[in-house]
């Protein structure tokens, strides 16, 4: 039998709030008020720097975001490990903070005129809930995330 999934996704991006959904799209709307915060947060982008994982068990694709941004996922399925994989472009860096019972960070650099990638593998632990964030070292970066939960082929 088949696990059933039921997943619910919200992204923060500062001043603007935004709903992901799981066909990979994502709308945007303003935040009202605006969140008060010493660091800038981002804005949708208009391109891909990611294509969307064409995979069922997708939790959520960002495909162009610039600037800081996160997001967060509920009611994952705990028993299968998650792959995250971001891109970036724009010159510097970002840094990716996988937050939940065990955390992962990992750092990818950003080329001016192509697509740096970087991912990891987060073994499956307990703990159904996981925030994701993005730290640029330009606000101009453009960055891109798919996350998605690995089943194992039989």
């Amino acid at each position: 039998m088949k696990p059933t999934k039921t997943r619910t996704l919200t992204a923060a991006a500062g001043v603007l709030g935004v709903t992901l959904a799981f066909a990979g799209t994502a709308s945007a709307q303003p935040a009202d008020p605006a969140p008060a915060s010493d660091e800038p947060f981002g804005q949708p982008g208009t391109g891909q720097i990611l294509p969307p994982a064409p995979d069922e068990d997708t939790m959520f694709s960002i495909p162009d975001w610039i600037g800081n941004g996160s997001a967060v996922t509920a009611s994952v399925i705990e028993t299968l490990p998650i792959a995250v994989t971001v891109g970036c472009q724009g010159g510097g860096s970002v840094q990716v903070h996988v937050g939940g019972l065990a955390p992962a960070d990992f750092t990818v650099q950003c080329p001016v005129d192509s697509v740096g990638v970087g991912s990891v593998d987060i073994p499956a632990r307990p703990g159904r809930d996981f925030q994701f964030t993005v730290h640029t070292s330009d606000p101009s970066i453009h960055w891109g995330i798919n996350a998605l939960q690995i089943r194992s082929a039989h």
